[in-house]
């Protein structure tokens, strides 16, 4: 039910949840199904409001693509307002570095492709030994399309719009007072308090938290290790439309994300041993078909004849017969996790008096040279295959000018381990040396991978409303 800021005060909530995005919403819904009250808080309206957003602008260095207040929703179902829906599962090996293992979120991949509305398909195929391609799936569900009158009608779940978690009060290791501002400052009472706010926002509000309460340690590396997609054209090229259509043939969910490039498009991953041989990151790569008629395929052709020319007379056969394609490379890749990365807080304050966030954000070497070998890769396929040729685009060798084109997926900040010196939250979300603060979202990721973080972002809400579930079930 939607609540007013007096009728918060008249009631118990067990779990306060600060956020009505993917995190919270997922959460608050398996909470619900055990009869579990709580209270969602969110810091928009019920639909976009320019007081809302402006709270989330912010400072940016380095590569980063966009001032932050246009990335993100200040709203019921967050960013899922805006975002694009492409769903795929994290891969095993993009785990090595957590305190768990993939099988760990696996068993909540069937509630979260039905939160989604997707289905539970992520196929993959090797092509050779360093590449594959893999399946996507694609989810229209607008959060608020899809909940917003399910939360008007439950007796579980409660909602406050406009209500801004402003500070808490800790005795020792526990949260014992929430602050919140709204029409008036609210002080409220519950068992456990979960961060879901987003990539950004859930590190810029515990660094704020611990200004304020020394319970919360130092020493815990809040905002650093963050990270996101870069996204980008690396790659262009041409080649025999109906030999790549039948070589990459396979009866995967078409990729409909990139239906206004081009005709044809599949998505290319390295394989584990392509990682692990050439030391590199995750890649998702989008190789995309365009016919005769596009804009680049003149330039492409001149590109590729300046550096191959006993390929013309091929080409020129190939252009006659209108079999002749343009290829467009572009890429949504992981990024490492480095420490100097980081959310940190500005001098400049939002509305209530909570400082804006202040992004440090630089592409390292090995980022863009993970880039740079997916295109040698396929590459060499092209090649020894016969199916035209590949170039990579300059950006791969310049660091200091590279922008991505992306900068929507939020890595990073508050992330998961059992080391407190290089970690934020336990392998359960629960921040280090706290016993009723927990954080839930992509801000807890130990890696990004290539994969869009929604779908995994809800596998962890789903398996932490487990979590508290039994801790509640124990007290």
């Amino acid at each position: 039910m939607i609540l007013k800021d007096n009728e918060i005060l008249k009631k118990n909530f067990q779990i306060v949840i600060c956020g009505s995005g993917p995190a919270g919403i997922s959460l608050a819904l398996e909470l619900e199904k055990k009869k579990i009250e709580c209270l969602i808080v969110e810091a928009g309206d019920e639909f976009y409001s320019e007081k809302a957003q402006s709270r989330y602008v912010g400072e940016v260095s380095g590569n980063f693509p966009e001032d932050l207040s246009v990335l993100r929703l200040s709203q019921f179902g967050g960013t899922t307002g805006h975002w694009g829906g492409t769903c795929r599962t994290l891969d095993n090996y993009d785990f090595q570095n957590w305190p768990i293992k993939k099988t760990e979120i696996d068993p909540f991949l069937d509630q979260s492709c039905k939160i989604l509305n997707i289905t539970k398909s992520f196929r993959e195929k090797n092509i050779n030994k360093n590449l594959k391609i893999i399946e996507f799936q694609e989810s229209e569900v607008r959060f608020y399309e899809k909940y917003f009158e399910h939360i008007k009608r439950s007796k579980f779940i409660n909602l406050c719009l406009n209500c801004i978690i402003f500070n808490i009060k800790m005795s020792g290791d526990t949260v014992t007072e929430i602050f919140l501002k709204s029409t008036k400052d609210i002080s409220i009472k519950a068992k456990f308090l979960v961060l879901a706010c987003g990539g950004i926002e859930n590190s810029r509000l515990l660094l704020w938290f611990r200004e304020n309460n020394k319970e919360i340690s130092k020493n815990l590396p809040i905002g650093n290790y963050w990270m996101e997609h870069p996204f980008k054209k690396i790659g262009t090229g041409v080649g025999n439309f109906n030999l790549i259509r039948k070589n990459f043939k396979n009866n995967f969910e078409k990729f409909e994300n990139f239906r206004n490039w081009g005709n044809f498009t599949v998505s290319i991953s390295p394989t584990k041993k392509l990682i692990d041989e050439k030391n590199i990151l995750n890649s998702g790569v989008f190789l995309t078909l365009h016919d005769r008629d596009n804009d680049n395929l003149k330039n492409n052709i001149k590109d590729l004849l300046c550096f191959a020319p006993n390929l013309s007379n091929k080409i020129i056969k190939l252009f006659n017969k209108n079999l002749l394609c343009g290829i467009t490379i572009s890429s949504s890749w992981e990024q490492d996790a480095i420490f100097s990365n980081k959310i940190s807080l500005s001098s400049s304050k939002d509305f209530v008096g909570i400082p804006h966030s202040k992004l440090k954000y630089e592409i390292s070497k090995n980022t863009l040279r993970s880039a740079e070998e997916m295109v040698n890769q396929i590459g060499i396929y092209f090649i020894n295959n016969d199916l035209g040729r590949i170039a990579k685009d300059q950006l791969i060798y310049n660091k200091e000018s590279f922008v991505s084109e992306a900068g929507y997926h939020h890595i990073g900040g508050t992330r998961m381990g059992d080391n407190k010196n290089i970690s934020v939250v336990d392998k359960n979300l629960k921040v280090h040396e706290t016993n009723n603060l927990y954080v839930c979202g992509s801000s807890t990721f130990v890696s990004g991978g290539h994969a869009n973080p929604t779908l995994s972002i809800i596998q962890f809400s789903l398996r932490l409303a487990k979590h508290l579930i039994e801790r509640i079930n124990y007290l």
